[in-house]
């Protein structure tokens, strides 16, 4: 089933900012990314900075642009489909991996990484902690991938990093390859 994402718009201001509040299914701040969806359920400014939550939904895409967040820390959770992550923890620990429906995924922070739809109908709750890097929607394309010079704007006012010279997707291809040889040993 197809959810008319506008008519559950919800804006969070009108409920949060430290006050308690249930959204109903389907409702929150939404805005468009590339091929899917961004909901906004609870910013920072609603907890206290603690944390943010952010329900993703699309179909398979190009990876986000690698980066790394010096004190924040990404975990999700699939609900349906499948998102491949990119990990590098910058000492030469390189993962890549699909996680599926009813699994989680942390991707700690100083950790360079990525992240993709790899199926149709892809659909994850991300939560970031401490809060603050939902804010990312404010400088997403909407239509189509975003420039990196739109992205780096973002670097002043969220804790991300833009690494797209860093070769993250070798690197990682790199690891599985040389980690396949040694189980077939």
């Amino acid at each position: 089933m197809k959810y008319n994402w506008e008519s559950g718009q919800v804006s969070l201001d009108d409920l949060g900012l430290g006050r308690a509040y249930v959204l109903g299914e389907g409702q929150g701040e939404h805005s468009r990314a590339n091929t899917g969806w961004r909901t906004l359920l609870t910013r920072a400014v609603d907890t206290h900075e603690d944390l943010s939550v952010i329900l993703s939904t699309g179909d398979e895409n190009e990876p986000t642009m690698p980066h790394f967040h010096r004190k924040t820390t990404e975990a999700l959770y699939v609900l349906s489909g499948i998102v491949r992550v990119w990990l590098d923890d910058q000492n030469g620990t390189r993962i890549t991996r699909d996680i599926h429906a009813g699994e989680f995924g942390m991707l700690p922070r100083n950790w360079i990484h990525a992240w993709a739809f790899a199926a149709p109908n892809s659909k994850q709750i991300g939560v970031i902690a401490p809060g603050g890097f939902e804010r990312i929607v404010d400088y997403l394309n909407p239509d189509g991938p975003t420039s990196i010079e739109r992205l780096r704007e973002s670097e002043d006012s969220i804790d991300v990093r833009w690494t797209p010279e860093y070769p993250l997707f070798d690197l990682c291809a790199e690891a599985e390859d040389k980690r396949a040889a040694e189980a077939r040993r």
